[in-house]
């Protein structure tokens, strides 16, 4: 698996990149120039796509009659499995890529003969192509390439102008560092989908849905750090495939971006002891939670809450509250454009993919994180465990404010049991989760009417049928919500009771 980075360049900022002295500097020997043609292929109902798999065969301008075909695994951001073989024409043969892939399920697809029978081309991109061999300090080496050009399917184009940097080998930091560099000079973009991706959207005109967590796969040989880095990798992905939807102002891609994001600072703070991320690290977090906050809200308020409104039809209020929605979500996309946006993802994924947490390059004699998972977690999980138990112990139903910190103590425990699920007692693990996450429903219902309290105290003042609708669901969440915090008694000693550790 190789580790890749693709950022967006602005297409007038091509030249500077061409001749910046970051790359001049870290470059072994002058860049070289190539016009390729990569042409996708796929089956009519696109059984390639559907399993994980692209595949294209990739032809040089300045290599006549050279063609080599290359089948991808794109769907995970920054990491990928990448396979290519050398062909006699420019017609595909994947069975003879099928040797190399090590997915079973994978090669046994590309050596399927029905479907090598029944691929035709899909898609295409032509572009120029400039490529330095990057020196790193261990010694290996960082492809980078620039690519600008046109990716076509049917009559539809798109521009292409970005940057891709891949690693086979080495500390993953090092690409991230070098993508820091250049940004501080020309301002870069994070792709949020691979050009695989891309062409397979044009191709179905049909965006990409929202991605949600995945599950997270852990072995019983792992250590915390192993576990750790592989959390907190799954969280990120979650925030990065999510940013095309975000981009296109779907509801449902925010929330899901945001729930990444939430699962990611849960995981840091479980961890701040043993891991703790530098403080620009988690300020930036702290700033992206808030901006994906504001725009959620409203959309809440819009998508489900006035929905338990009755009495009366708030046409007019929903209008109101979806107007608010859709200028917050355009408002996001300036802070998902800017270059502090891109500071932060570069941050994050190089402190990750490179263990930053660790003192010149190794853990110090003890550490906790050394440890075997199934032993290391517990303390982790017992702590939230805890602060949920002290939480509920002190709650006072009626105090809004301490309800929201048993329910973010509920979620805090609920994701952490979610993480170590591979090492869990099955059931137990099962019947503990469900139960935190049907009090975490209620808390949650109780502080969406509570938001909405203070949404629609924006938009009381004045004459109108807004002021006077949202007068009247104010009241009436009010009493809902108040009559719902009496009846928190039982699912909250049944969270209680119940234990994931003893």
């Amino acid at each position: 698996m190789e580790t890749e980075l693709t950022l967006k360049v602005p297409p007038a900022a091509l030249e500077r990149i061409r001749s910046h002295p970051v790359l001049a500097e870290r470059a072994r020997g002058a860049p070289r120039e190539d016009h390729l043609t990569d042409t996708w292929y796929d089956t009519p109902e696109r059984a390639l796509w559907k399993h994980g798999l692209s595949l294209c065969v990739r032809s040089s301008k300045d290599k006549q009659d050279s063609w080599i075909q290359i089948a991808r695994t794109p769907s995970s951001p920054h990491r990928r499995g990448a396979w290519e073989s050398a062909l006699p024409s420019g017609q595909p043969q994947p069975a003879l890529l099928a040797r190399q892939v090590k997915p079973a399920a994978l090669a046994r697809l590309l050596a399927d003969e029905d479907i090598a029978a029944r691929l035709q081309p899909v898609f295409l991109s032509s572009i120029r192509r400039t490529t330095w061999d990057i020196a790193l300090p261990d010694g290996r080496r960082l492809a980078c390439a620039l690519d600008a050009g046109d990716l076509a399917c049917g009559d539809r184009h798109a521009q292409l102008s970005e940057l891709e940097l891949e690693l086979e080998r080495g500390d993953p930091a090092e690409l991230f560092a070098l993508a820091l560099a250049l940004h501080q000079d020309i301002p870069l973009e994070l792709a949020g989908a691979s050009l695989a991706a891309r062409g397979y959207a044009m191709l179905l005109e049909a965006p990409a849905p929202a991605v949600k967590a995945e599950r997270i796969r852990l072995g019983a040989h792992m250590t915390l750090e192993d576990v750790f880095q592989c959390i907190g990798l799954s969280c990120l992905r979650q925030v990065e495939a999510n940013l095309p939807g975000v981009l296109r102002k779907d509801a449902e891609s925010l929330h899901q971006m945001r729930v990444g994001l939430r699962r990611l600072r849960a995981l840091l703070d479980m961890f701040g002891k043993l891991a703790a991320p530098p403080g620009e690290i988690r300020e930036g977090l702290d700033w992206l939670s808030g901006e994906l906050g504001a725009a959620r809200d409203w959309d809440v308020l819009a998508g489900s809450t006035l929905d338990h409104v009755g009495g009366i039809d708030p046409a007019a209020l929903r209008t109101a509250v979806q107007d608010r929605a859709n200028a917050l979500h355009k408002q996001l996309l300036h802070t998902l454009h800017a270059p502090r946006y891109t500071v932060l993802m570069l941050q994050i994924n190089g402190w990750l993919r490179g263990r930053q947490w660790r003192a010149d390059g190794a853990l110090p004699d003890g550490s906790p994180l050394a440890e075997r998972a199934k032993r290391g977690m517990r303390p982790l999980l017992r702590k939230a465990e805890k602060r949920l138990a002290r939480r509920i112990k002190a709650l006072d139903p009626q105090n809004g404010p301490a309800r929201h910190r048993v329910r973010i103590a509920a979620k805090k425990a609920r994701y952490a049991s979610e993480f170590f699920r591979d090492l869990l007692p099955g059931k137990r693990a099962k019947r503990y989760t469900a139960c935190l996450s049907a009090l975490q429903d209620r808390l949650g219902l109780l502080n969406d009417f509570a938001v909405a309290d203070r949404l629609l105290d924006e938009l009381a003042s004045g004459h109108g049928q807004v002021p006077r609708q949202a007068a009247w669901v104010r009241g009436y969440l009010d009493a809902i919500g108040e009559a719902g915090s009496r009846e928190l008694g039982k699912p909250l000693r049944r969270v209680a009771k119940r234990s994931i550790t003893r």
